[in-house]
């Protein structure tokens, strides 16, 4: 009975404390901003390009000259291509939940925005307490390193996650990079980094703000 008691007594301040604190939201929410807030790219920031299947399809076109024995060492694909490119292979599931996909890059950090709804991104499951900060859909913007990992292998490794203007704690970052990737990982691809499967001609890659640089694969 005491241990009942104790139950109810806890669900009953859990709830008391919910209502206060959503009382209260205009206060502590602005303040919970200041600390877990970020800086990334200005919305109205010049350079973001639309991912389309165009985009994929150009990128591809300039990627397959490079296996060829005769082709070019490298070629350069805009941000915005390579990004369409390869969130139809690798980053299927991202892919997935994007409504108006954008892409940018800024300081060699290649960066995605769109509009999600917080159901795809796994609600209180995926986000934990914070999901009560959100509404049904929230604009999203993800910044990110790629990495070659091994010929026809890359990797996009997280660094920040901006959902509306709060930065995603990295425990709830990591759930997101496990829900948005495979569910067989291959090996070699960091726990915080989406894999982007390339050709297995491709050896490596270079990120600058204008463009991405493929380089082929050296026999």
């Amino acid at each position: 009975m005491t241990a009942c008691l104790g139950r109810i007594g806890c669900g009953l301040l859990l709830v008391i404390l919910g209502a206060v604190g959503w009382h209260y939201r205009n206060e502590w929410v602005p303040k919970a901003k200041e600390i877990v807030g970020s800086v990334m790219p200005d919305g109205l920031a010049a350079g973001w390009q639309p991912l389309t299947d165009e985009g994929a399809k150009r990128a591809l076109t300039r990627i397959q000259r490079l296996s060829g024995d005769t082709g070019p060492a490298y070629v350069n694909v805009s941000p915005a291509d390579f990004a369409s490119y390869v969130l139809g292979t690798g980053l299927t599931q991202l892919a997935g939940i994007d409504s108006a996909p954008e892409a940018l890059v800024q300081d060699r950090t290649l960066f995605l925005r769109t509009r999600v709804r917080m159901d795809e991104l796994g609600g209180g499951e995926g986000l934990g307490p914070v999901a009560q900060l959100f509404d049904e859909t929230e604009p999203l913007m993800i910044g990110g390193q790629l990495e070659a990992v091994r010929p026809g292998l890359a990797q996009y490794r997280l660094t920040e996650v901006v959902l509306k203007d709060l930065k995603i704690p990295r425990p709830a970052l990591l759930s997101l990079v496990e829900r948005w990737g495979p569910a067989k990982r291959p090996e070699g691809v960091d726990k915080d980094a989406l894999p982007v499967i390339l050709p297995g001609y491709i050896a490596d890659l270079r990120v600058r703000d204008d463009r991405i640089t493929l380089y082929k694969t050296v026999q």
